[in-house]
């Protein structure tokens, strides 16, 4: 069975899904399909912790889908 072709591990090891499992499913990450703003509106940055953008317990961040 071809990598990358939604088949389990086991599956393109021995054709057979026969145990079931955990599925893992892994995405790169697309810093260019959204973005974040705090509470005034501003844009921050992702990369970032809350911690060094100064986001502290009760407040909020939105994510909007670009």
């Amino acid at each position: 069975m071809p990598l990358g072709h939604g088949h389990t591990i086991e599956q393109q090891i021995t054709t057979e899904a026969i145990q079931g499992g955990i599925q893992i499913d892994v995405y790169p990450l697309l810093e260019s399909a959204a973005e974040f703003r705090d509470e005034s509106g501003n844009c921050r940055d992702i990369s970032m912790s809350p911690r060094e953008l100064g986001i502290v317990e009760g407040k909020r961040v939105s994510m909007k889908l670009k």
